[in-house]
């Protein structure tokens, strides 16, 4: 019995000593462990936006981004263009179209847009009892231009579809190649009963009365694909399509040169600074540590690298966190604005 006492005396001596030791040591090192994940640990960024909605009102009123491929959303996987996040922002009853097409001119969009008056570029030619036709990669020009509008395909929610040339409904396909470069243009009409010729210069019109019934507001981002772009005639461009809706938001370019005070002075409050944003205040809202290159952007005057595609400086497309950042900027402008809750 007094041996069965000495093992059991001599056990529990051992599991208090093995607990002692091991409470002495633990927290030393969970909090050595701690602190240094802490401070090694880099700062998380977190998705914040809302639900994406897929309920809309029965007029189909729509918030349409107009732009290129920033608009687009280069190279972004599902749900992580600025206009995603928009929409995830206002829910219903609004939808939010997403109408960036990459490579497109600032005409180019005007032209999608009805901003502009534009027309045939060619003839086109029906036989008696045919019904397609293939069109020139320039479809059309703006009426009393010598220039072709260039297109670069259907890149977006917003499709080419249907078109008014003189007065009659016709369907405009695009059959894609392999790149927005390469593909044709078929035009596409109901009667077949005789020959019919459209002569170069006949107006054209998009018709989108299928796609939605009413406008609340258009965003504008454009620019980045033209050949020269001074601050007054950008703004000029701007303006045609500001002239569509008395609610929209035009964010100030910010690859390209500081239009900032021209914006602001052509548009006032309707004027979106994202530059001035990503430069000096996302990462104090967003709890991100700016990197040497990101300060040497901002002495640069350029959006910090954190936020464009791969990282590359003066980069005209964001990354995921600018895409996210720049949806919810568009979404508190249009709030100040009153466009939305």
């Amino acid at each position: 019995m007094k041996r069965i006492l000495s093992i059991l005396l001599c056990v529990t001596l051992l599991f208090v000593l093995v607990g002692c030791g091991g409470q002495s040591a633990d927290p030393q090192n969970n909090a050595t462990n701690s602190s240094s994940s802490k401070k090694d640990e880099p700062k998380v960024f977190k998705l914040r936006s809302a639900k994406y909605v897929a309920k809309f009102d029965d007029e189909n009123t729509v918030v349409i981004c107009w732009g290129d491929s920033i608009t687009q959303g280069m190279a972004m996987p599902m749900g992580f263009t600025y206009p995603q996040h928009l929409q995830g922002q206002i829910g219903s009853p609004y939808r939010v179209i997403n109408a960036g097409v990459p490579g497109e001119t600032s005409e180019a969009i005007l032209s999608r847009a009805n901003a502009i008056e534009f027309c045939l570029t060619n003839d086109v030619t029906f036989k008696k009892g045919e019904k397609q036709a293939l069109l020139d990669r320039t479809l059309f020009k703006s009426v009393g231009a010598e220039t072709p509008i260039t297109y670069k395909g259907f890149g977006n929610q917003l499709k080419l579809s249907s078109v008014i040339i003189d007065g009659k409904k016709y369907t405009i396909e695009y059959e894609k190649g392999e790149s927005y470069d390469v593909g044709t243009y078929k035009l596409t009409r109901e009667n077949t009963a005789s020959a019919l010729t459209l002569k170069a210069g006949t107006k054209v019109k998009y018709d989108y009365s299928s796609q939605y019934k009413k406008v609340h507001c258009n965003v504008i981002l454009m620019g980045a694909n033209d050949d020269s772009s001074d601050a007054k005639s950008l703004i000029e461009k701007y303006k045609k399509l500001t002239d569509l809706n008395e609610n929209y938001i035009v964010i100030i370019p910010f690859y390209s040169e500081d239009f900032s005070e021209e914006f602001i002075e052509a548009f006032g409050d309707k004027a979106l600074n994202a530059r001035d944003y990503f430069m000096n205040q996302a990462h104090k809202d967003y709890d991100i540590e700016l990197t040497d290159t990101d300060k040497t952007c901002i002495k640069r005057g350029l959006i910090p690298n954190t936020y464009t595609y791969k990282g590359n400086m003066a980069d005209c497309h964001l990354n995921e966190k600018g895409y996210l950042i720049l949806g919810e900027l568009v979404y508190k402008k249009g709030q100040e604005l009153g466009y939305w809750k």
